[in-house]
């Protein structure tokens, strides 16, 4: 009871209220220490208001007859509403922070971590989202409303990653960053990069023979192009039924990469033109000021469509479609092939489409070009097939392991454009699969890893490994190149007499070129450059035209 504070009594019948000195029944009512405050008055009842001046423990008792002694006494602590004060602040501060607590961990903290999650991909519209761990108090199998809501956010940003990809990066920052109407139609930018284009040969046969079964068929492709690519820092960017375009962006200004030599004429392409080239390219400061960089991601472009070749003959999964009957006897001997484009130049990034629906892509006719040497490569029976401008980009290793193997016009296009490939054959697989785990390739003295069991492993790749030296160390680029410094140096000699208009000396050599090649069994290997050479030489009776400039059209688109 607090100081100056009062307790009043109310009772009915007889009774009296005594003050008394301890919880015991006084035996003597006039004993010192007890002291009657109010005598008995009236039978109908009473009241009695007793103020306290002092803090401390006061006992009352009822002196009537034996009313004390029935358990007529009244125990009154002084500090009992303190206590009592007491004890329900702390209970309302503990509910309160018990309350506090789940709000901050169910509520406020998932919402800060989706605001966080929103702001981030609209900083970085590619950067990986994943989903936040469990937390404690949703019992197993239950999921709050919160935490649905939370993983929704971050499964539609890594959609939105994987759907738009690279190029549709600013069309999803700018309308997240924008706050306002949905706006996809942002305008583009113009960038410079190495553009690829690849494509599944003899899709249409595939196709009526899986039926419902050539999703899965394009998508095992699909992974392996996609992986590849990534692991040599390239990006996916469309996926057109049977074809894929695939882009590595420069560090380039738009104009330096696809600026061309101006003394390019006659016979301009040849191994040691290319080196007086490649000087006047160096002389552009963008390009000298990236030099290196450029050669790194030229190397790993050309690198990743080798490799490409290797993984789909390596994959279990697709050797599975080679052993098909249904498959052999639609298309004899069936085996998966693509063909592939390298091109470097400027393009413009951004949204393709209406508010109804939009593609994130590339427009430039340097993509057109891409796709334009991965259709060729049929002409000239190779699987890759590079631009002379892609060339000029390669490091000084890489580029003597590749050829050149025409010099042509493109339709829209008056520009002599050199053509080039790189020889590989993906029958050295056979013989790497066969050799022990940890065993030396027998191209290379460099230790390469063991082959990965395709059962187990279909899509597994060396790519993930480092390397000081790709092109000479990664298993799959060594054990599928298809020709030596001897062939190469014997094609350029015919290809410099094709361009210079010696024709009876090009149809010698090329004639060698055209058989030079074997395989494990002895067979001869028809290299298909020196076919195709011939047989436009042979339109002519080997004789170069009179206003021949060592070039011709390329008639096919």
């Amino acid at each position: 009871m607090c100081k100056h504070g009062s307790l009043t009594f109310h009772w009915a019948g007889l009774h009296t209220v005594a003050l008394v000195p301890s919880a015991n029944c006084p035996g003597d009512w006039s004993a010192p220490g007890v002291t009657v405050l109010s005598p008995m008055e009236s039978p109908k009842g009473g009241s009695y208001t007793h103020t306290f001046n002092e803090t401390g423990t006061y006992y009352f008792a009822c002196s009537w007859s034996d009313h004390c002694v029935e358990g007529q006494h009244i125990t009154v602590e002084a500090l009992l509403n303190i206590g009592r004060t007491t004890f329900i602040i702390l209970t309302l501060v503990t509910a309160a922070l018990l309350f506090m607590r789940d709000a901050d961990r169910l509520v406020l903290r998932p919402l800060e971590r989706m605001v966080k999650q929103v702001k981030s991909v609209s900083e970085n519209p590619l950067a990986r989202s994943t989903v936040p761990a469990e937390g404690a108090g949703a019992g197993k199998g239950q999921q709050l409303e919160t935490r649905i809501l939370e993983n929704s956010i971050t499964k539609i940003c890594s959609l939105l990653s994987v759907g738009f990809g690279e190029a549709g990066a600013e069309v999803i920052a700018d309308n997240i960053r924008s706050g306002g109407d949905l706006n996809p139609m942002i305008p583009g930018r113009k960038v410079t990069a190495i553009f690829g284009f690849c494509d599944i040969r003899q899709f249409t046969d595939t196709t009526e023979v899986l039926q419902e079964g050539i999703m899965e068929f394009v998508n095992s492709i699909a992974k392996i192009v996609h992986m590849e690519v990534a692991l040599h820092g390239g990006a996916a960017n469309k996926n057109i039924g049977d074809a894929f375009l695939l882009v590595w962006k420069l560090p380039l200004p738009p104009a330096a990469a696809n600026k061309r030599a101006s003394s390019a004429g006659r016979g301009g392409s040849t191994r040691a033109s290319i080196a007086v080239q490649e000087r006047q390219s160096v002389e552009l400061p963008a390009l000298e000021q990236h030099r290196h960089e450029v050669a790194v991601i030229a190397d790993a472009a050309l690198a990743s469509f080798v490799v490409i070749q290797a993984a789909i003959k390596r994959s279990a999964k697709l050797r599975q479609y080679c052993e098909r009957s249904d498959l052999n006897s639609r298309m004899p001997d069936f085996n998966i092939r693509m063909g592939f484009g390298l091109h470097v130049g400027w393009a413009i990034e951004g949204a393709i489409g209406s508010e109804f629906k939009i593609d994130a892509s590339y427009l430039s006719p340097h993509v057109n070009m891409a796709s334009r040497l991965e259709a060729a490569t049929k002409q000239f029976g190779t699987s890759i097939l590079l631009s002379e401008d892609f060339v000029r980009l390669l490091s000084p290793g890489v580029r003597p392991l590749v050829r050149q193997v025409d010099r042509v016009t493109v339709k829209g296009s008056k520009q002599p454009l050199g053509l080039y490939t790189y020889d590989a054959s993906s029958e050295g697989l056979d013989l790497w699969t066969s050799l022990a785990p940890g065993s030396k390739s027998p191209k290379s003295s460099v230790f390469t890893p063991p082959s990965p069991k395709p059962e187990a492993t279909a899509h597994e790749s060396y790519s993930l490994a480092t390397f000081g030296d790709e092109f000479r160390e990664h298993p799959d680029i060594v054990m599928t190149r298809a020709v030596d410094a001897e062939f190469l140096d014997l094609f350029d000699q015919g290809l410099q007499a094709y361009m210079t208009g010696d024709w009876e000396a090009a149809k010698r050599i090329l004639e060698q070129c055209r058989t030079h090649r074997r395989n494990r069994r002895g067979e001869v290997v028809v290299d298909g450059p020196s076919e195709t050479l011939l047989g436009f030489m042979a339109t002519h009776s080997y004789q170069a035209p009179a206003d021949w400039r060592g070039y011709r059209e390329l008639t096919e688109k």
